[in-house]
């Protein structure tokens, strides 16, 4: 059996054989293990990841794709990009016939080899806004696809391919209007709401089939905006739920998997999240950072999708001693083993000052234990 046909059987719920050990790996990492901002993503990423003997689930091949900038008739874009020595402000300005849509967004870094982008001005601030996106907005172009491709080509039989996607909720938060505005929204103009959802949810499913037709073997399901923290079971049944399980059939229906990821606050949305039709859920995150008991998480999700996660690597990872990590590795094997199928991993990406002593003990304990 290669390593990718594993990794792809524990994902589907397999757990019979060794756990795999396939912590998430993110471009920051990437960088400070090599010194230097500018990588090769696809090739340096499977560097790292083979240099600490770690399964390969590659995420940094996710596409850039900007559903704004896109030509058509009564559509017409103005994007500027102004650097700066913390990074770079992007503005989009579209002219349509019945007036004007405008989204600001902001890149950081945050740290040496770290940065952080999210939009600093929404596009959807009115009920208007949206009527001029459903009127004039073209059709989802081409996604270029070429990093999964290319991903999926270096990969081979090593392992598998995840890039990444925004979930329903996330996509229209993320991408959109705010958070706080689209859960009033949700209470207040819950017409509006379901309109907005609805319309990017058409969207979000087209470029997901085009990631997963280019070779995407995973999608990894970014699902953290509307945590156990933001929102109440009640709320995610009621306002949010449909809209996921409808993303989720879609990609699976293509061929896909989902890895659905909320590296915080979890607890009182696990028995929704048991009916959401996920292939796998990360990050089983413990306090201070989520909330997360490790064996309730397998009690009400072990039977139904793998696990992923449960290693801290905020303070845990980056300050413990080696033989502390070994131990903390074998309990959490142990409370895991014969239980689900499960792939041992942290609660969210490495920072880049983690000690790499301490994450190949964290490798080894895997190996040994899984």
């Amino acid at each position: 059996m290669t390593a990718r046909e594993h990794l792809l059987r524990v994902l589907d719920g397999d757990r019979s054989g060794e756990i795999p050990v396939a912590p998430f790996i993110h471009l920051n990492f990437v960088r400070s293990f090599l010194g230097r901002r500018e990588i090769e993503p696809i090739d340096e990423t499977i560097a790292v990841l083979r240099h600490f003997g770690f399964d390969i689930i590659h995420r940094n091949c996710t596409p850039a794709y900007d559903d704004l900038v896109l030509p058509g008739d009564g559509w017409e874009f103005e994007k500027t990009v102004e650097p700066d020595d913390r990074g770079e402000t992007a503005t989009t300005v579209v002219h349509t016939p019945k007036g004007d849509l405008r989204q600001v967004w902001r890149l950081n870094w945050v740290s040496e080899y770290d940065a952080e982008s999210s939009p600093v001005e929404y596009l959807i601030k009115t009920e208007r806004d949206l009527d001029l996106m459903m009127e004039y907005q073209p059709p989802v172009g081409d996604v270029d696809t070429s990093p999964i491709r290319d991903a999926r080509e270096a990969v081979g039989d090593d392992g598998v391919v995840a890039p990444w996607m925004q979930g329903a909720f996330n996509h229209a938060a993320f991408f959109f209007r705010s958070p706080e505005e689209l859960m009033l929204d949700a209470l207040s103009d819950t017409s509006f709401y379901r309109r907005l959802m609805a319309y990017f949810q058409r969207r979000n499913r087209e470029i997901a089939r085009q990631c997963t037709h280019a070779g995407a073997d995973v999608m990894s399901y970014g699902a953290n905006i509307a945590s156990g923290k933001m929102v109440s079971e009640s709320f995610f049944r009621e306002f949010i739920m449909p809209y996921e399980r409808e993303l989720i059939a879609c990609i699976r229906s293509n061929g896909g998997r989902v890895l659905f990821h909320n590296c915080g606050y979890a607890r009182r949305l696990l028995p929704v999240y048991k009916e959401l039709g996920m292939t796998a859920y990360e990050s089983l995150t413990p306090p201070p950072y989520g909330d997360t008991p490790l064996a309730e998480a397998v009690d009400i999700l072990g039977g139904v999708c793998a696990l992923s996660g449960n290693i801290d690597q905020i303070d845990f990872l980056r300050h413990a001693e080696p033989s502390d990590i070994r131990q903390r590795v074998r309990e959490t094997i142990d409370a895991v083993k014969e239980r689900c199928a499960f792939i041992l991993a942290t609660t969210d990406y490495f920072h880049e000052d983690t000690p790499h002593a301490n994450i190949q003990a964290f490798a080894d304990a895997g190996r040994e234990f899984g």
